[in-house]
């Protein structure tokens, strides 16, 4: 035998599929730390290169073997295509198509790792109902050490890097376990007890989601199997442990409500804890939020969508400046896949993803009346559907559970009909021989092309911007790496323009001296260039994502000053003009548009900027402060005293060398019940009421100027006679630095006596004189007794 026969025989290729299948289900384990997002590329990467390789096997067992393909009875299957297909006509029409097709490297998504993800369930479909037995076992296995991981690490983020989507992954096994230990009698405590070690490490992952999900799976696999169960007393026995398990999610939850200082509150597992606090119009309106934008969307293109993995577009056009009281700002997920998908691959594209889940729930439904799933496996089946539905509907799809999603779909259409999907052709041997050969060449051709272009190209890039984003090596090793990702042709490439302008803006401060060396003045000259060139790129790809404009323009920024260029500074205004017309209520490009104002010394603008930037967001404090410093440098005094006071009342906390500047002013002013009263409230706001209490600590590193603050504001106190405020004051830089009590206390003790003339001609409570003659001077001590003879 020839060998290609070899190859293309029953074994030989099914062998190949079966092993690259279950390398596949390493996918949750793959952890590089050396590259961007390393929870999330590499493991993508590896999984579409396994997929790919498979893929090419099979077809290359098409070519050489009488085998044909037989998918016309795969509903599953179809309804997969049928999305595939709605996406990439939505992707088509997108406003930013590159993006909707290949993703990012933070997600990996987009119709590339759908095409992946149906490539993997037709490879699935290839298997025999004894093949099934190693990817179930090998899938659960996998799941077995994640679980382990978790269990064993405080922090529950095991391997996947994220408890969201690990609890996901690990009720995926939580199902898997039980469906094996439905049709395995002799060794069915064996996959309870693995189903019972994936449920612990779901509650040590925190996520209320998939409890939700869980016990309303619970039920309905409890409904199913009392319905079609036999007449016997025993069919009550799982709708029952159902309902006990409801019962107690329920009643805990609903006792840690009422009662969050009892046994039970402090007793109940953290998870339990979460659910019973969920406020959708306290902490958790960030969720609502995002939902709200996403039907915004929707009606922007009803029909097609924004695209695919272009959510972020959706939210900067419907952008909720009150998100930045709660979270991030930055939002590229709705957190609840099914408005996702309305708003970003339209009807048709929901019609398509609703299609998947009707294809799986009839395929259940004609695997049982086939007779090849059992009453238990089609209720456990059918509920671990309906349990990860309601994850979906407050999460996202993730490859590490979405996978494993798409195997139970596979392993349901394996049910639905008998065999794979793979059949020996009829005929005579020769038939198509000469189409063959071209198909086998082409498929290598592909499969050499697909892993250099879309697996080690973006490996490449990812450990490029890793190496930038981490800042490892010199300045010259770092600026290397941009010439890296400007020539390479990396297509989810959206965070490489803003990693390159953090680093950029990160030399800022040395951008006078790199001027002045011209090795060094070369080096970012380039460095520029090359970032301006990725910033064209990915404009041109993503037209309407604002912060591309934004950080573009604080690009231009730096480059208008390293170059000392007014043409690149109005460059910068015109980016972030178009930044803020894309999300009128996003505050970032209003603030550095005013800074650049300020330094180019047009207040009013700034001025004018900044009041816009207020009324985006009047609860927001970061607007409010920056108005105060641009009246500070108007010499508006008054109206910057009480921005500042807005702004910490609000919660915002700027630079100290702001509150400082303008305490110094009062102070110079004779108004020092004003200069205290605004630097006990700066303490206080940023370091909460805590830092009154002499005898706690202070978790967080205290700077000097804070400690400077601490050891001057009580004497202001002391000179106004306040000897209260003075004496509780004076407990911060106790809390601030212990060593400092003895210093505290003997001031307590002279305020409390009455004695304030040692302490009223001093500006500081430190013993700032001897600190200077000292041989060994303290350096805490020293920087801030310095911070108030220097010019603010």
């Amino acid at each position: 035998m020839s060998i290609v026969g070899k190859l293309s025989s029953a074994a030989a290729w099914r062998t190949a599929i079966v092993a690259l299948l279950v390398v596949s289900l390493l996918v949750p384990g793959i952890v590089l730390s050396d590259f961007f997002f390393p929870y999330v590329v590499p493991r993508n990467i590896f999984f579409r290169v396994v997929v790919e390789i498979a893929t090419a096997a099979f077809v290359l067992s098409l070519c050489f073997g009488r085998k044909m393909l037989d998918l016309h009875d795969e509903p599953i299957f179809w309804s997969l295509m049928a999305f595939l297909a709605a996406a990439s006509v939505s992707a088509l029409f997108s406003p930013a198509r590159m993006h909707s097709f290949f993703g990012d490297f933070e997600r990996m998504g987009g119709i590339w790792a759908w095409l992946h993800l149906v490539l993997f369930f037709l490879l699935l479909r290839t298997l025999r109902d004894e093949d099934w037995g190693w990817i179930l076992n090998a899938a659960l296995a996998v799941g077995l050490f994640v679980s382990v991981s978790t269990i064993v690490q405080p922090s529950g983020l095991s391997t996947v890097g994220n408890t969201g989507l690990l609890a996901a992954y690990l009720l995926m096994n939580v199902g898997l376990a039980g469906y094996l230990a439905s049709t395995n009698v002799r060794f069915r405590w064996l996959y309870l007890a693995a189903g019972a070690v994936n449920l612990i490490a779901l509650v040590y992952a925190q996520n209320r989601s998939t409890v939700i999900g869980l016990v309303l799976g619970a039920i309905v696999a409890g409904v199913i199997f009392a319905a079609l169960g036999t007449k016997s007393r025993r069919r009550w026995i799982a709708p029952s442990m159902a309902a006990a398990l409801a019962v107690v999610v329920v009643g805990m939850s609903v006792a840690i409500k009422a009662f969050p200082t009892s046994g039970i509150a402090r007793h109940a597992p953290t998870v339990l804890e979460k659910l019973a606090l969920t406020n959708p119009a306290g902490p958790d309106v960030s969720r609502t939020m995002q939902w709200r934008a996403a039907i915004d969307g929707f009606k922007d293109r009803p029909l097609l969508g924004y695209g695919l993995e272009n959510y972020d577009l959706v939210w900067s056009a419907h952008f909720d400046p009150g998100i930045y009281r709660l979270d991030t700002d930055i939002y590229d997920r709705t957190h609840n896949q099914f408005l996702e998908t309305l708003a970003t691959a339209g009807l048709i594209g929901m019609v398509a993803f609703l299609g998947i889940w009707l294809a799986i729930g009839v395929t259940l439904v004609r695997a049982y009346r086939a007779g090849r799933l059992s009453v238990p496996g089609l209720a456990i089946l059918s509920g671990l559907q309906v349990a990860y539905a309601t994850f979906l509907f407050l999460w996202f799809f993730d490859l590490n559970s979405t996978m494993l999603w798409i195997l139970v779909a596979a392993l349901i259409a394996s049910r639905g009909t008998v065999g794979s999907v793979v059949l020996e052709a009829s005929g005579h041997a020769d038939e198509e021989a000469l189409t063959r050969p071209i198909l086998a060449l082409a498929s290598v051709v592909v499969l050499a092309a697909t892993i250099y272009g879309e697996g080690y190209t973006p490996l490449r890039a990812n450990y490029a911007l890793a190496e930038i984003d981490a800042s490892r090596g010199s300045t010259a090793q770092i600026l290397s790496q941009f010439e890296a990702l400007s020539n390479s042709p990396v297509r989810q490439s959206s965070h490489a323009p803003l990693i390159m302008e953090q680093y950029i803006g990160s030399l800022r401060p040395r951008m006078k001296e790199m001027r002045a060396d011209s090795s060094q003045r070369r080096l970012l000259d380039r460095a520029l260039t090359e970032t301006f060139a990725v910033f064209g790129r990915e404009i041109h790809r993503d037209t309407l994502n604002d912060r591309l404009y934004a950080r573009e323009g604080a690009l231009l920024d730096d480059a208008a000053q390293f170059y000392e260029s007014p043409s690149y500074r109005q460059q910068a205004i015109d980016a972030l003009h178009k930044a803020i017309e894309l999300s009128p209520h996003r505050i970032q490009q209003r603030l550095l548009l005013a800074t650049i104002y300020t330094r180019s010394g047009d207040y009013d603008t700034a001025f004018v900027v900044l009041t816009d930037a207020v009324k985006s967001d009047p609860r927001h404090g970061a607007p409010r402060y920056a108005l105060a410093q641009a009246y500070i440098r108007m010499g508006r005094s008054d109206s910057a005293l009480a921005m500042l006071k807005t702004s910490l009342a609000l919660g915002y906390v700027g630079s100290p060398e702001t509150y400082l500047s303008m305490g110094k002013r009062l102070e110079f002013a004779g108004r020092r019940t004003e200069a205290a009263k605004l630097y006990a409230d700066y303490l206080e706001t940023k370091y909460t009421k805590a830092v009154w209490n002499r005898s706690g600590t202070i978790d967080t590193p205290v700077p000097s100027a804070d400690i400077a603050v601490a050891a001057h504001l009580p004497l202001l106190y002391a000179r106004a006679q306040d000897s209260e405020l003075a004496i509780k004051t004076a407990a911060a830089l106790a809390a601030f630095d212990p060593s400092r009590a003895s210093i505290v206390d003997s001031f307590v003790s002279d305020i409390g006596a009455r004695r304030r003339g040692s302490w009223v001609a001093r500006s500081s409570l430190l013993p700032c004189a001897s600190v200077r003659a000292s041989r060994w001077p303290d350096s805490v001590a020293l920087g801030a007794c310095g911070v108030f003879r220097r010019k603010l």
